[in-house]
């Protein structure tokens, strides 16, 4: 007979670290596991989902009321496939609910995911203010043999320094002793998110061996290519944080090589080309820089902890360093173009495609086109921005200058920036383009979807990130 009790006509899991970790999936499956996933944002709601889906019950939390407000309806508030039909499931068949109450939340609860967010501050240092505040609320509900696991990036040793006192304080709890604590990062990207987290194998670490064999059997529900188990939770934590820095260098080393190609007279694109047929050389594209929740951000955390410990981790802040200076390059590379038919930046009319921080995906969080707008405007350019995932009037609420249409929007330019290569700009003709726009219009190809002979066929000046054919 299962050890639980009855909650508003929902069975509540009061000692998931007592189930032998084999049953807990067929519990989950049967409707009588709840779990609290506290953090609604573009992890969370899909990850709620997926417990929803695999069978739990569900309580998600979050202090946005608006937000919560929104899920209960079964409005989606953020931009990503197959998320509407899972969310409108689980939603009308009362399996999912919403609240901002996370004290409540985790009360009812036998597991509860973390999964706020994590920033870095104006001196660039991890700031995991939300993450504590979150745990405060965590630790008051906190039942007795439940179990927490944390997602939320963090940089090694910070869920046992940080966020286990914090637990214990507020709940009167031991970890390890009254309740199971465990990590597992989100690997995942924003417009992918629910194939991301079924498709990747899922990194589990934990406090102890019952944490650890816990959080696996429950985490298993929503994977379906298996977990890997670390010897610590530090292990784990550093497995996220060592492949958003390996990106971000790899970017970095891209963007540096490209920058030499300008200079050398060599087109990038055609030496990587090259290049990655080796098969031990897999050399990243150019662009304009980095953007979204991850890459920017937790490097700096990484950097943090190791500054703690007395280490200079000296490449992994060149290479922040490279990637945060692009979008100045390209706004260099705007200047050059214009220099070639006698004209400035300013008062320039400038058209900038795609306000995304990647191709194929409506988030402009920490988007580098942002900062090269910026730098564009201090320069005295006009800017008209046309970026076909969002509204006109989307684009308009962010401040920006914007048209409802990719010809109007460029109907003025003397030159045109593409910065993400979403598919609606890859199919984009030169010709069509210079049609709409004024005479010697300079096309600056940050994303490298264009062939630069036939953006000079058809009358416009190129140019392009480590393009150096082209380049003058």
């Amino acid at each position: 007979m299962l050890n639980g009790r009855l909650i508003q006509g929902w069975i509540v899991i009061l000692t998931i670290m007592k189930l032998k970790p084999e049953n807990i999936p067929k519990e989950i499956s049967r409707g009588r596991v709840t779990v609290a996933v506290i953090g609604l944002g573009w992890m969370g709601l899909p990850i709620a989902c997926l417990f929803a889906e695999a069978g739990a019950k569900v309580v998600g939390a979050d202090i946005n009321r608006k937000l919560v407000e929104k899920i209960s309806k079964a409005e989606v508030p953020i931009d990503e496939p197959k998320l509407p039909q899972l969310l409108t499931k689980h939603v009308k068949s009362g399996r999912l609910k919403a609240t901002d109450n996370i004290e409540k939340a985790v009360s009812t609860s036998g597991v509860t995911v973390i999964t706020v967010p994590t920033l870095i501050d104006e001196r660039r240092q991890a700031d995991y203010s939300i993450l504590e505040a979150a745990c405060r609320d965590v630790g008051k509900g906190l039942l007795p043999r439940s179990l927490v696991i944390v997602m939320s990036t963090v940089a090694p040793n910070v869920t046992e320094v940080r966020v286990k006192p914090v637990l214990e304080k507020y709940s009167g709890l031991v970890a390890g002793e009254d309740f199971g604590l465990a990590y597992s990062p989100i690997r995942a990207m924003a417009g992918r998110t629910l194939r991301d987290i079924q498709e990747y194998k899922k990194v589990v670490g934990g406090l102890d061996q019952p944490s650890l064999r816990a959080a696996s059997a429950v985490l298993s529900t929503i994977v379906k290519v298996g977990i890997i188990e670390t010897s610590n939770i530090k292990t784990a934590e550093a497995s996220k944080i060592f492949e958003a820095v390996y990106r971000d260098l790899n970017i970095a080393l891209a963007n540096e090589l490209a920058l030499y190609c300008e200079r050398a007279g060599i087109d990038y694109y055609e030496a990587m080309e090259a290049a990655n047929t080796q098969p031990y050389s897999h050399l990243h594209l150019p662009g304009i820089g980095v953007g979204g929740h991850c890459l920017p951000l937790y490097p700096h955390m990484l950097r943090t902890e190791a500054e703690a410990l007395g280490i200079r981790l000296r490449l992994v802040r060149l290479g922040r360093r490279i990637n945060d200076e692009m979008p100045k390059h390209v706004s260099r590379l705007a200047a050059s173009g214009l220099r070639q038919v006698g004209r400035t930046l300013t008062r320039a009319n400038i058209t900038i495609l795609g306000i995304s921080y990647r191709a194929n995906v409506k988030e402009t969080r920490y988007s580098p086109t942002l900062e090269l707008i910026n730098i564009l405007k201090r320069r005295g350019s006009r800017i008209t921005v046309y970026d076909p995932k969002f509204l006109y009037s989307e684009i308009k609420a962010m401040g920006y200058d914007c048209e409802a249409t990719l010809e109007a929007s460029i109907s003025n330019a003397e030159c045109i920036i593409i910065t993400v290569g979403h598919e609606e700009f890859r199919k984009l003709n030169p010709k069509a383009l210079a049609a709409h726009t004024s005479t010697c219009c300079v096309l600056v190809d940050a994303a490298g979807i264009m062939q630069p002979k036939d953006v000079e066929a058809a009358g416009m000046i190129y140019r392009g990130v480590g393009r150096g054919v082209w380049t003058r």
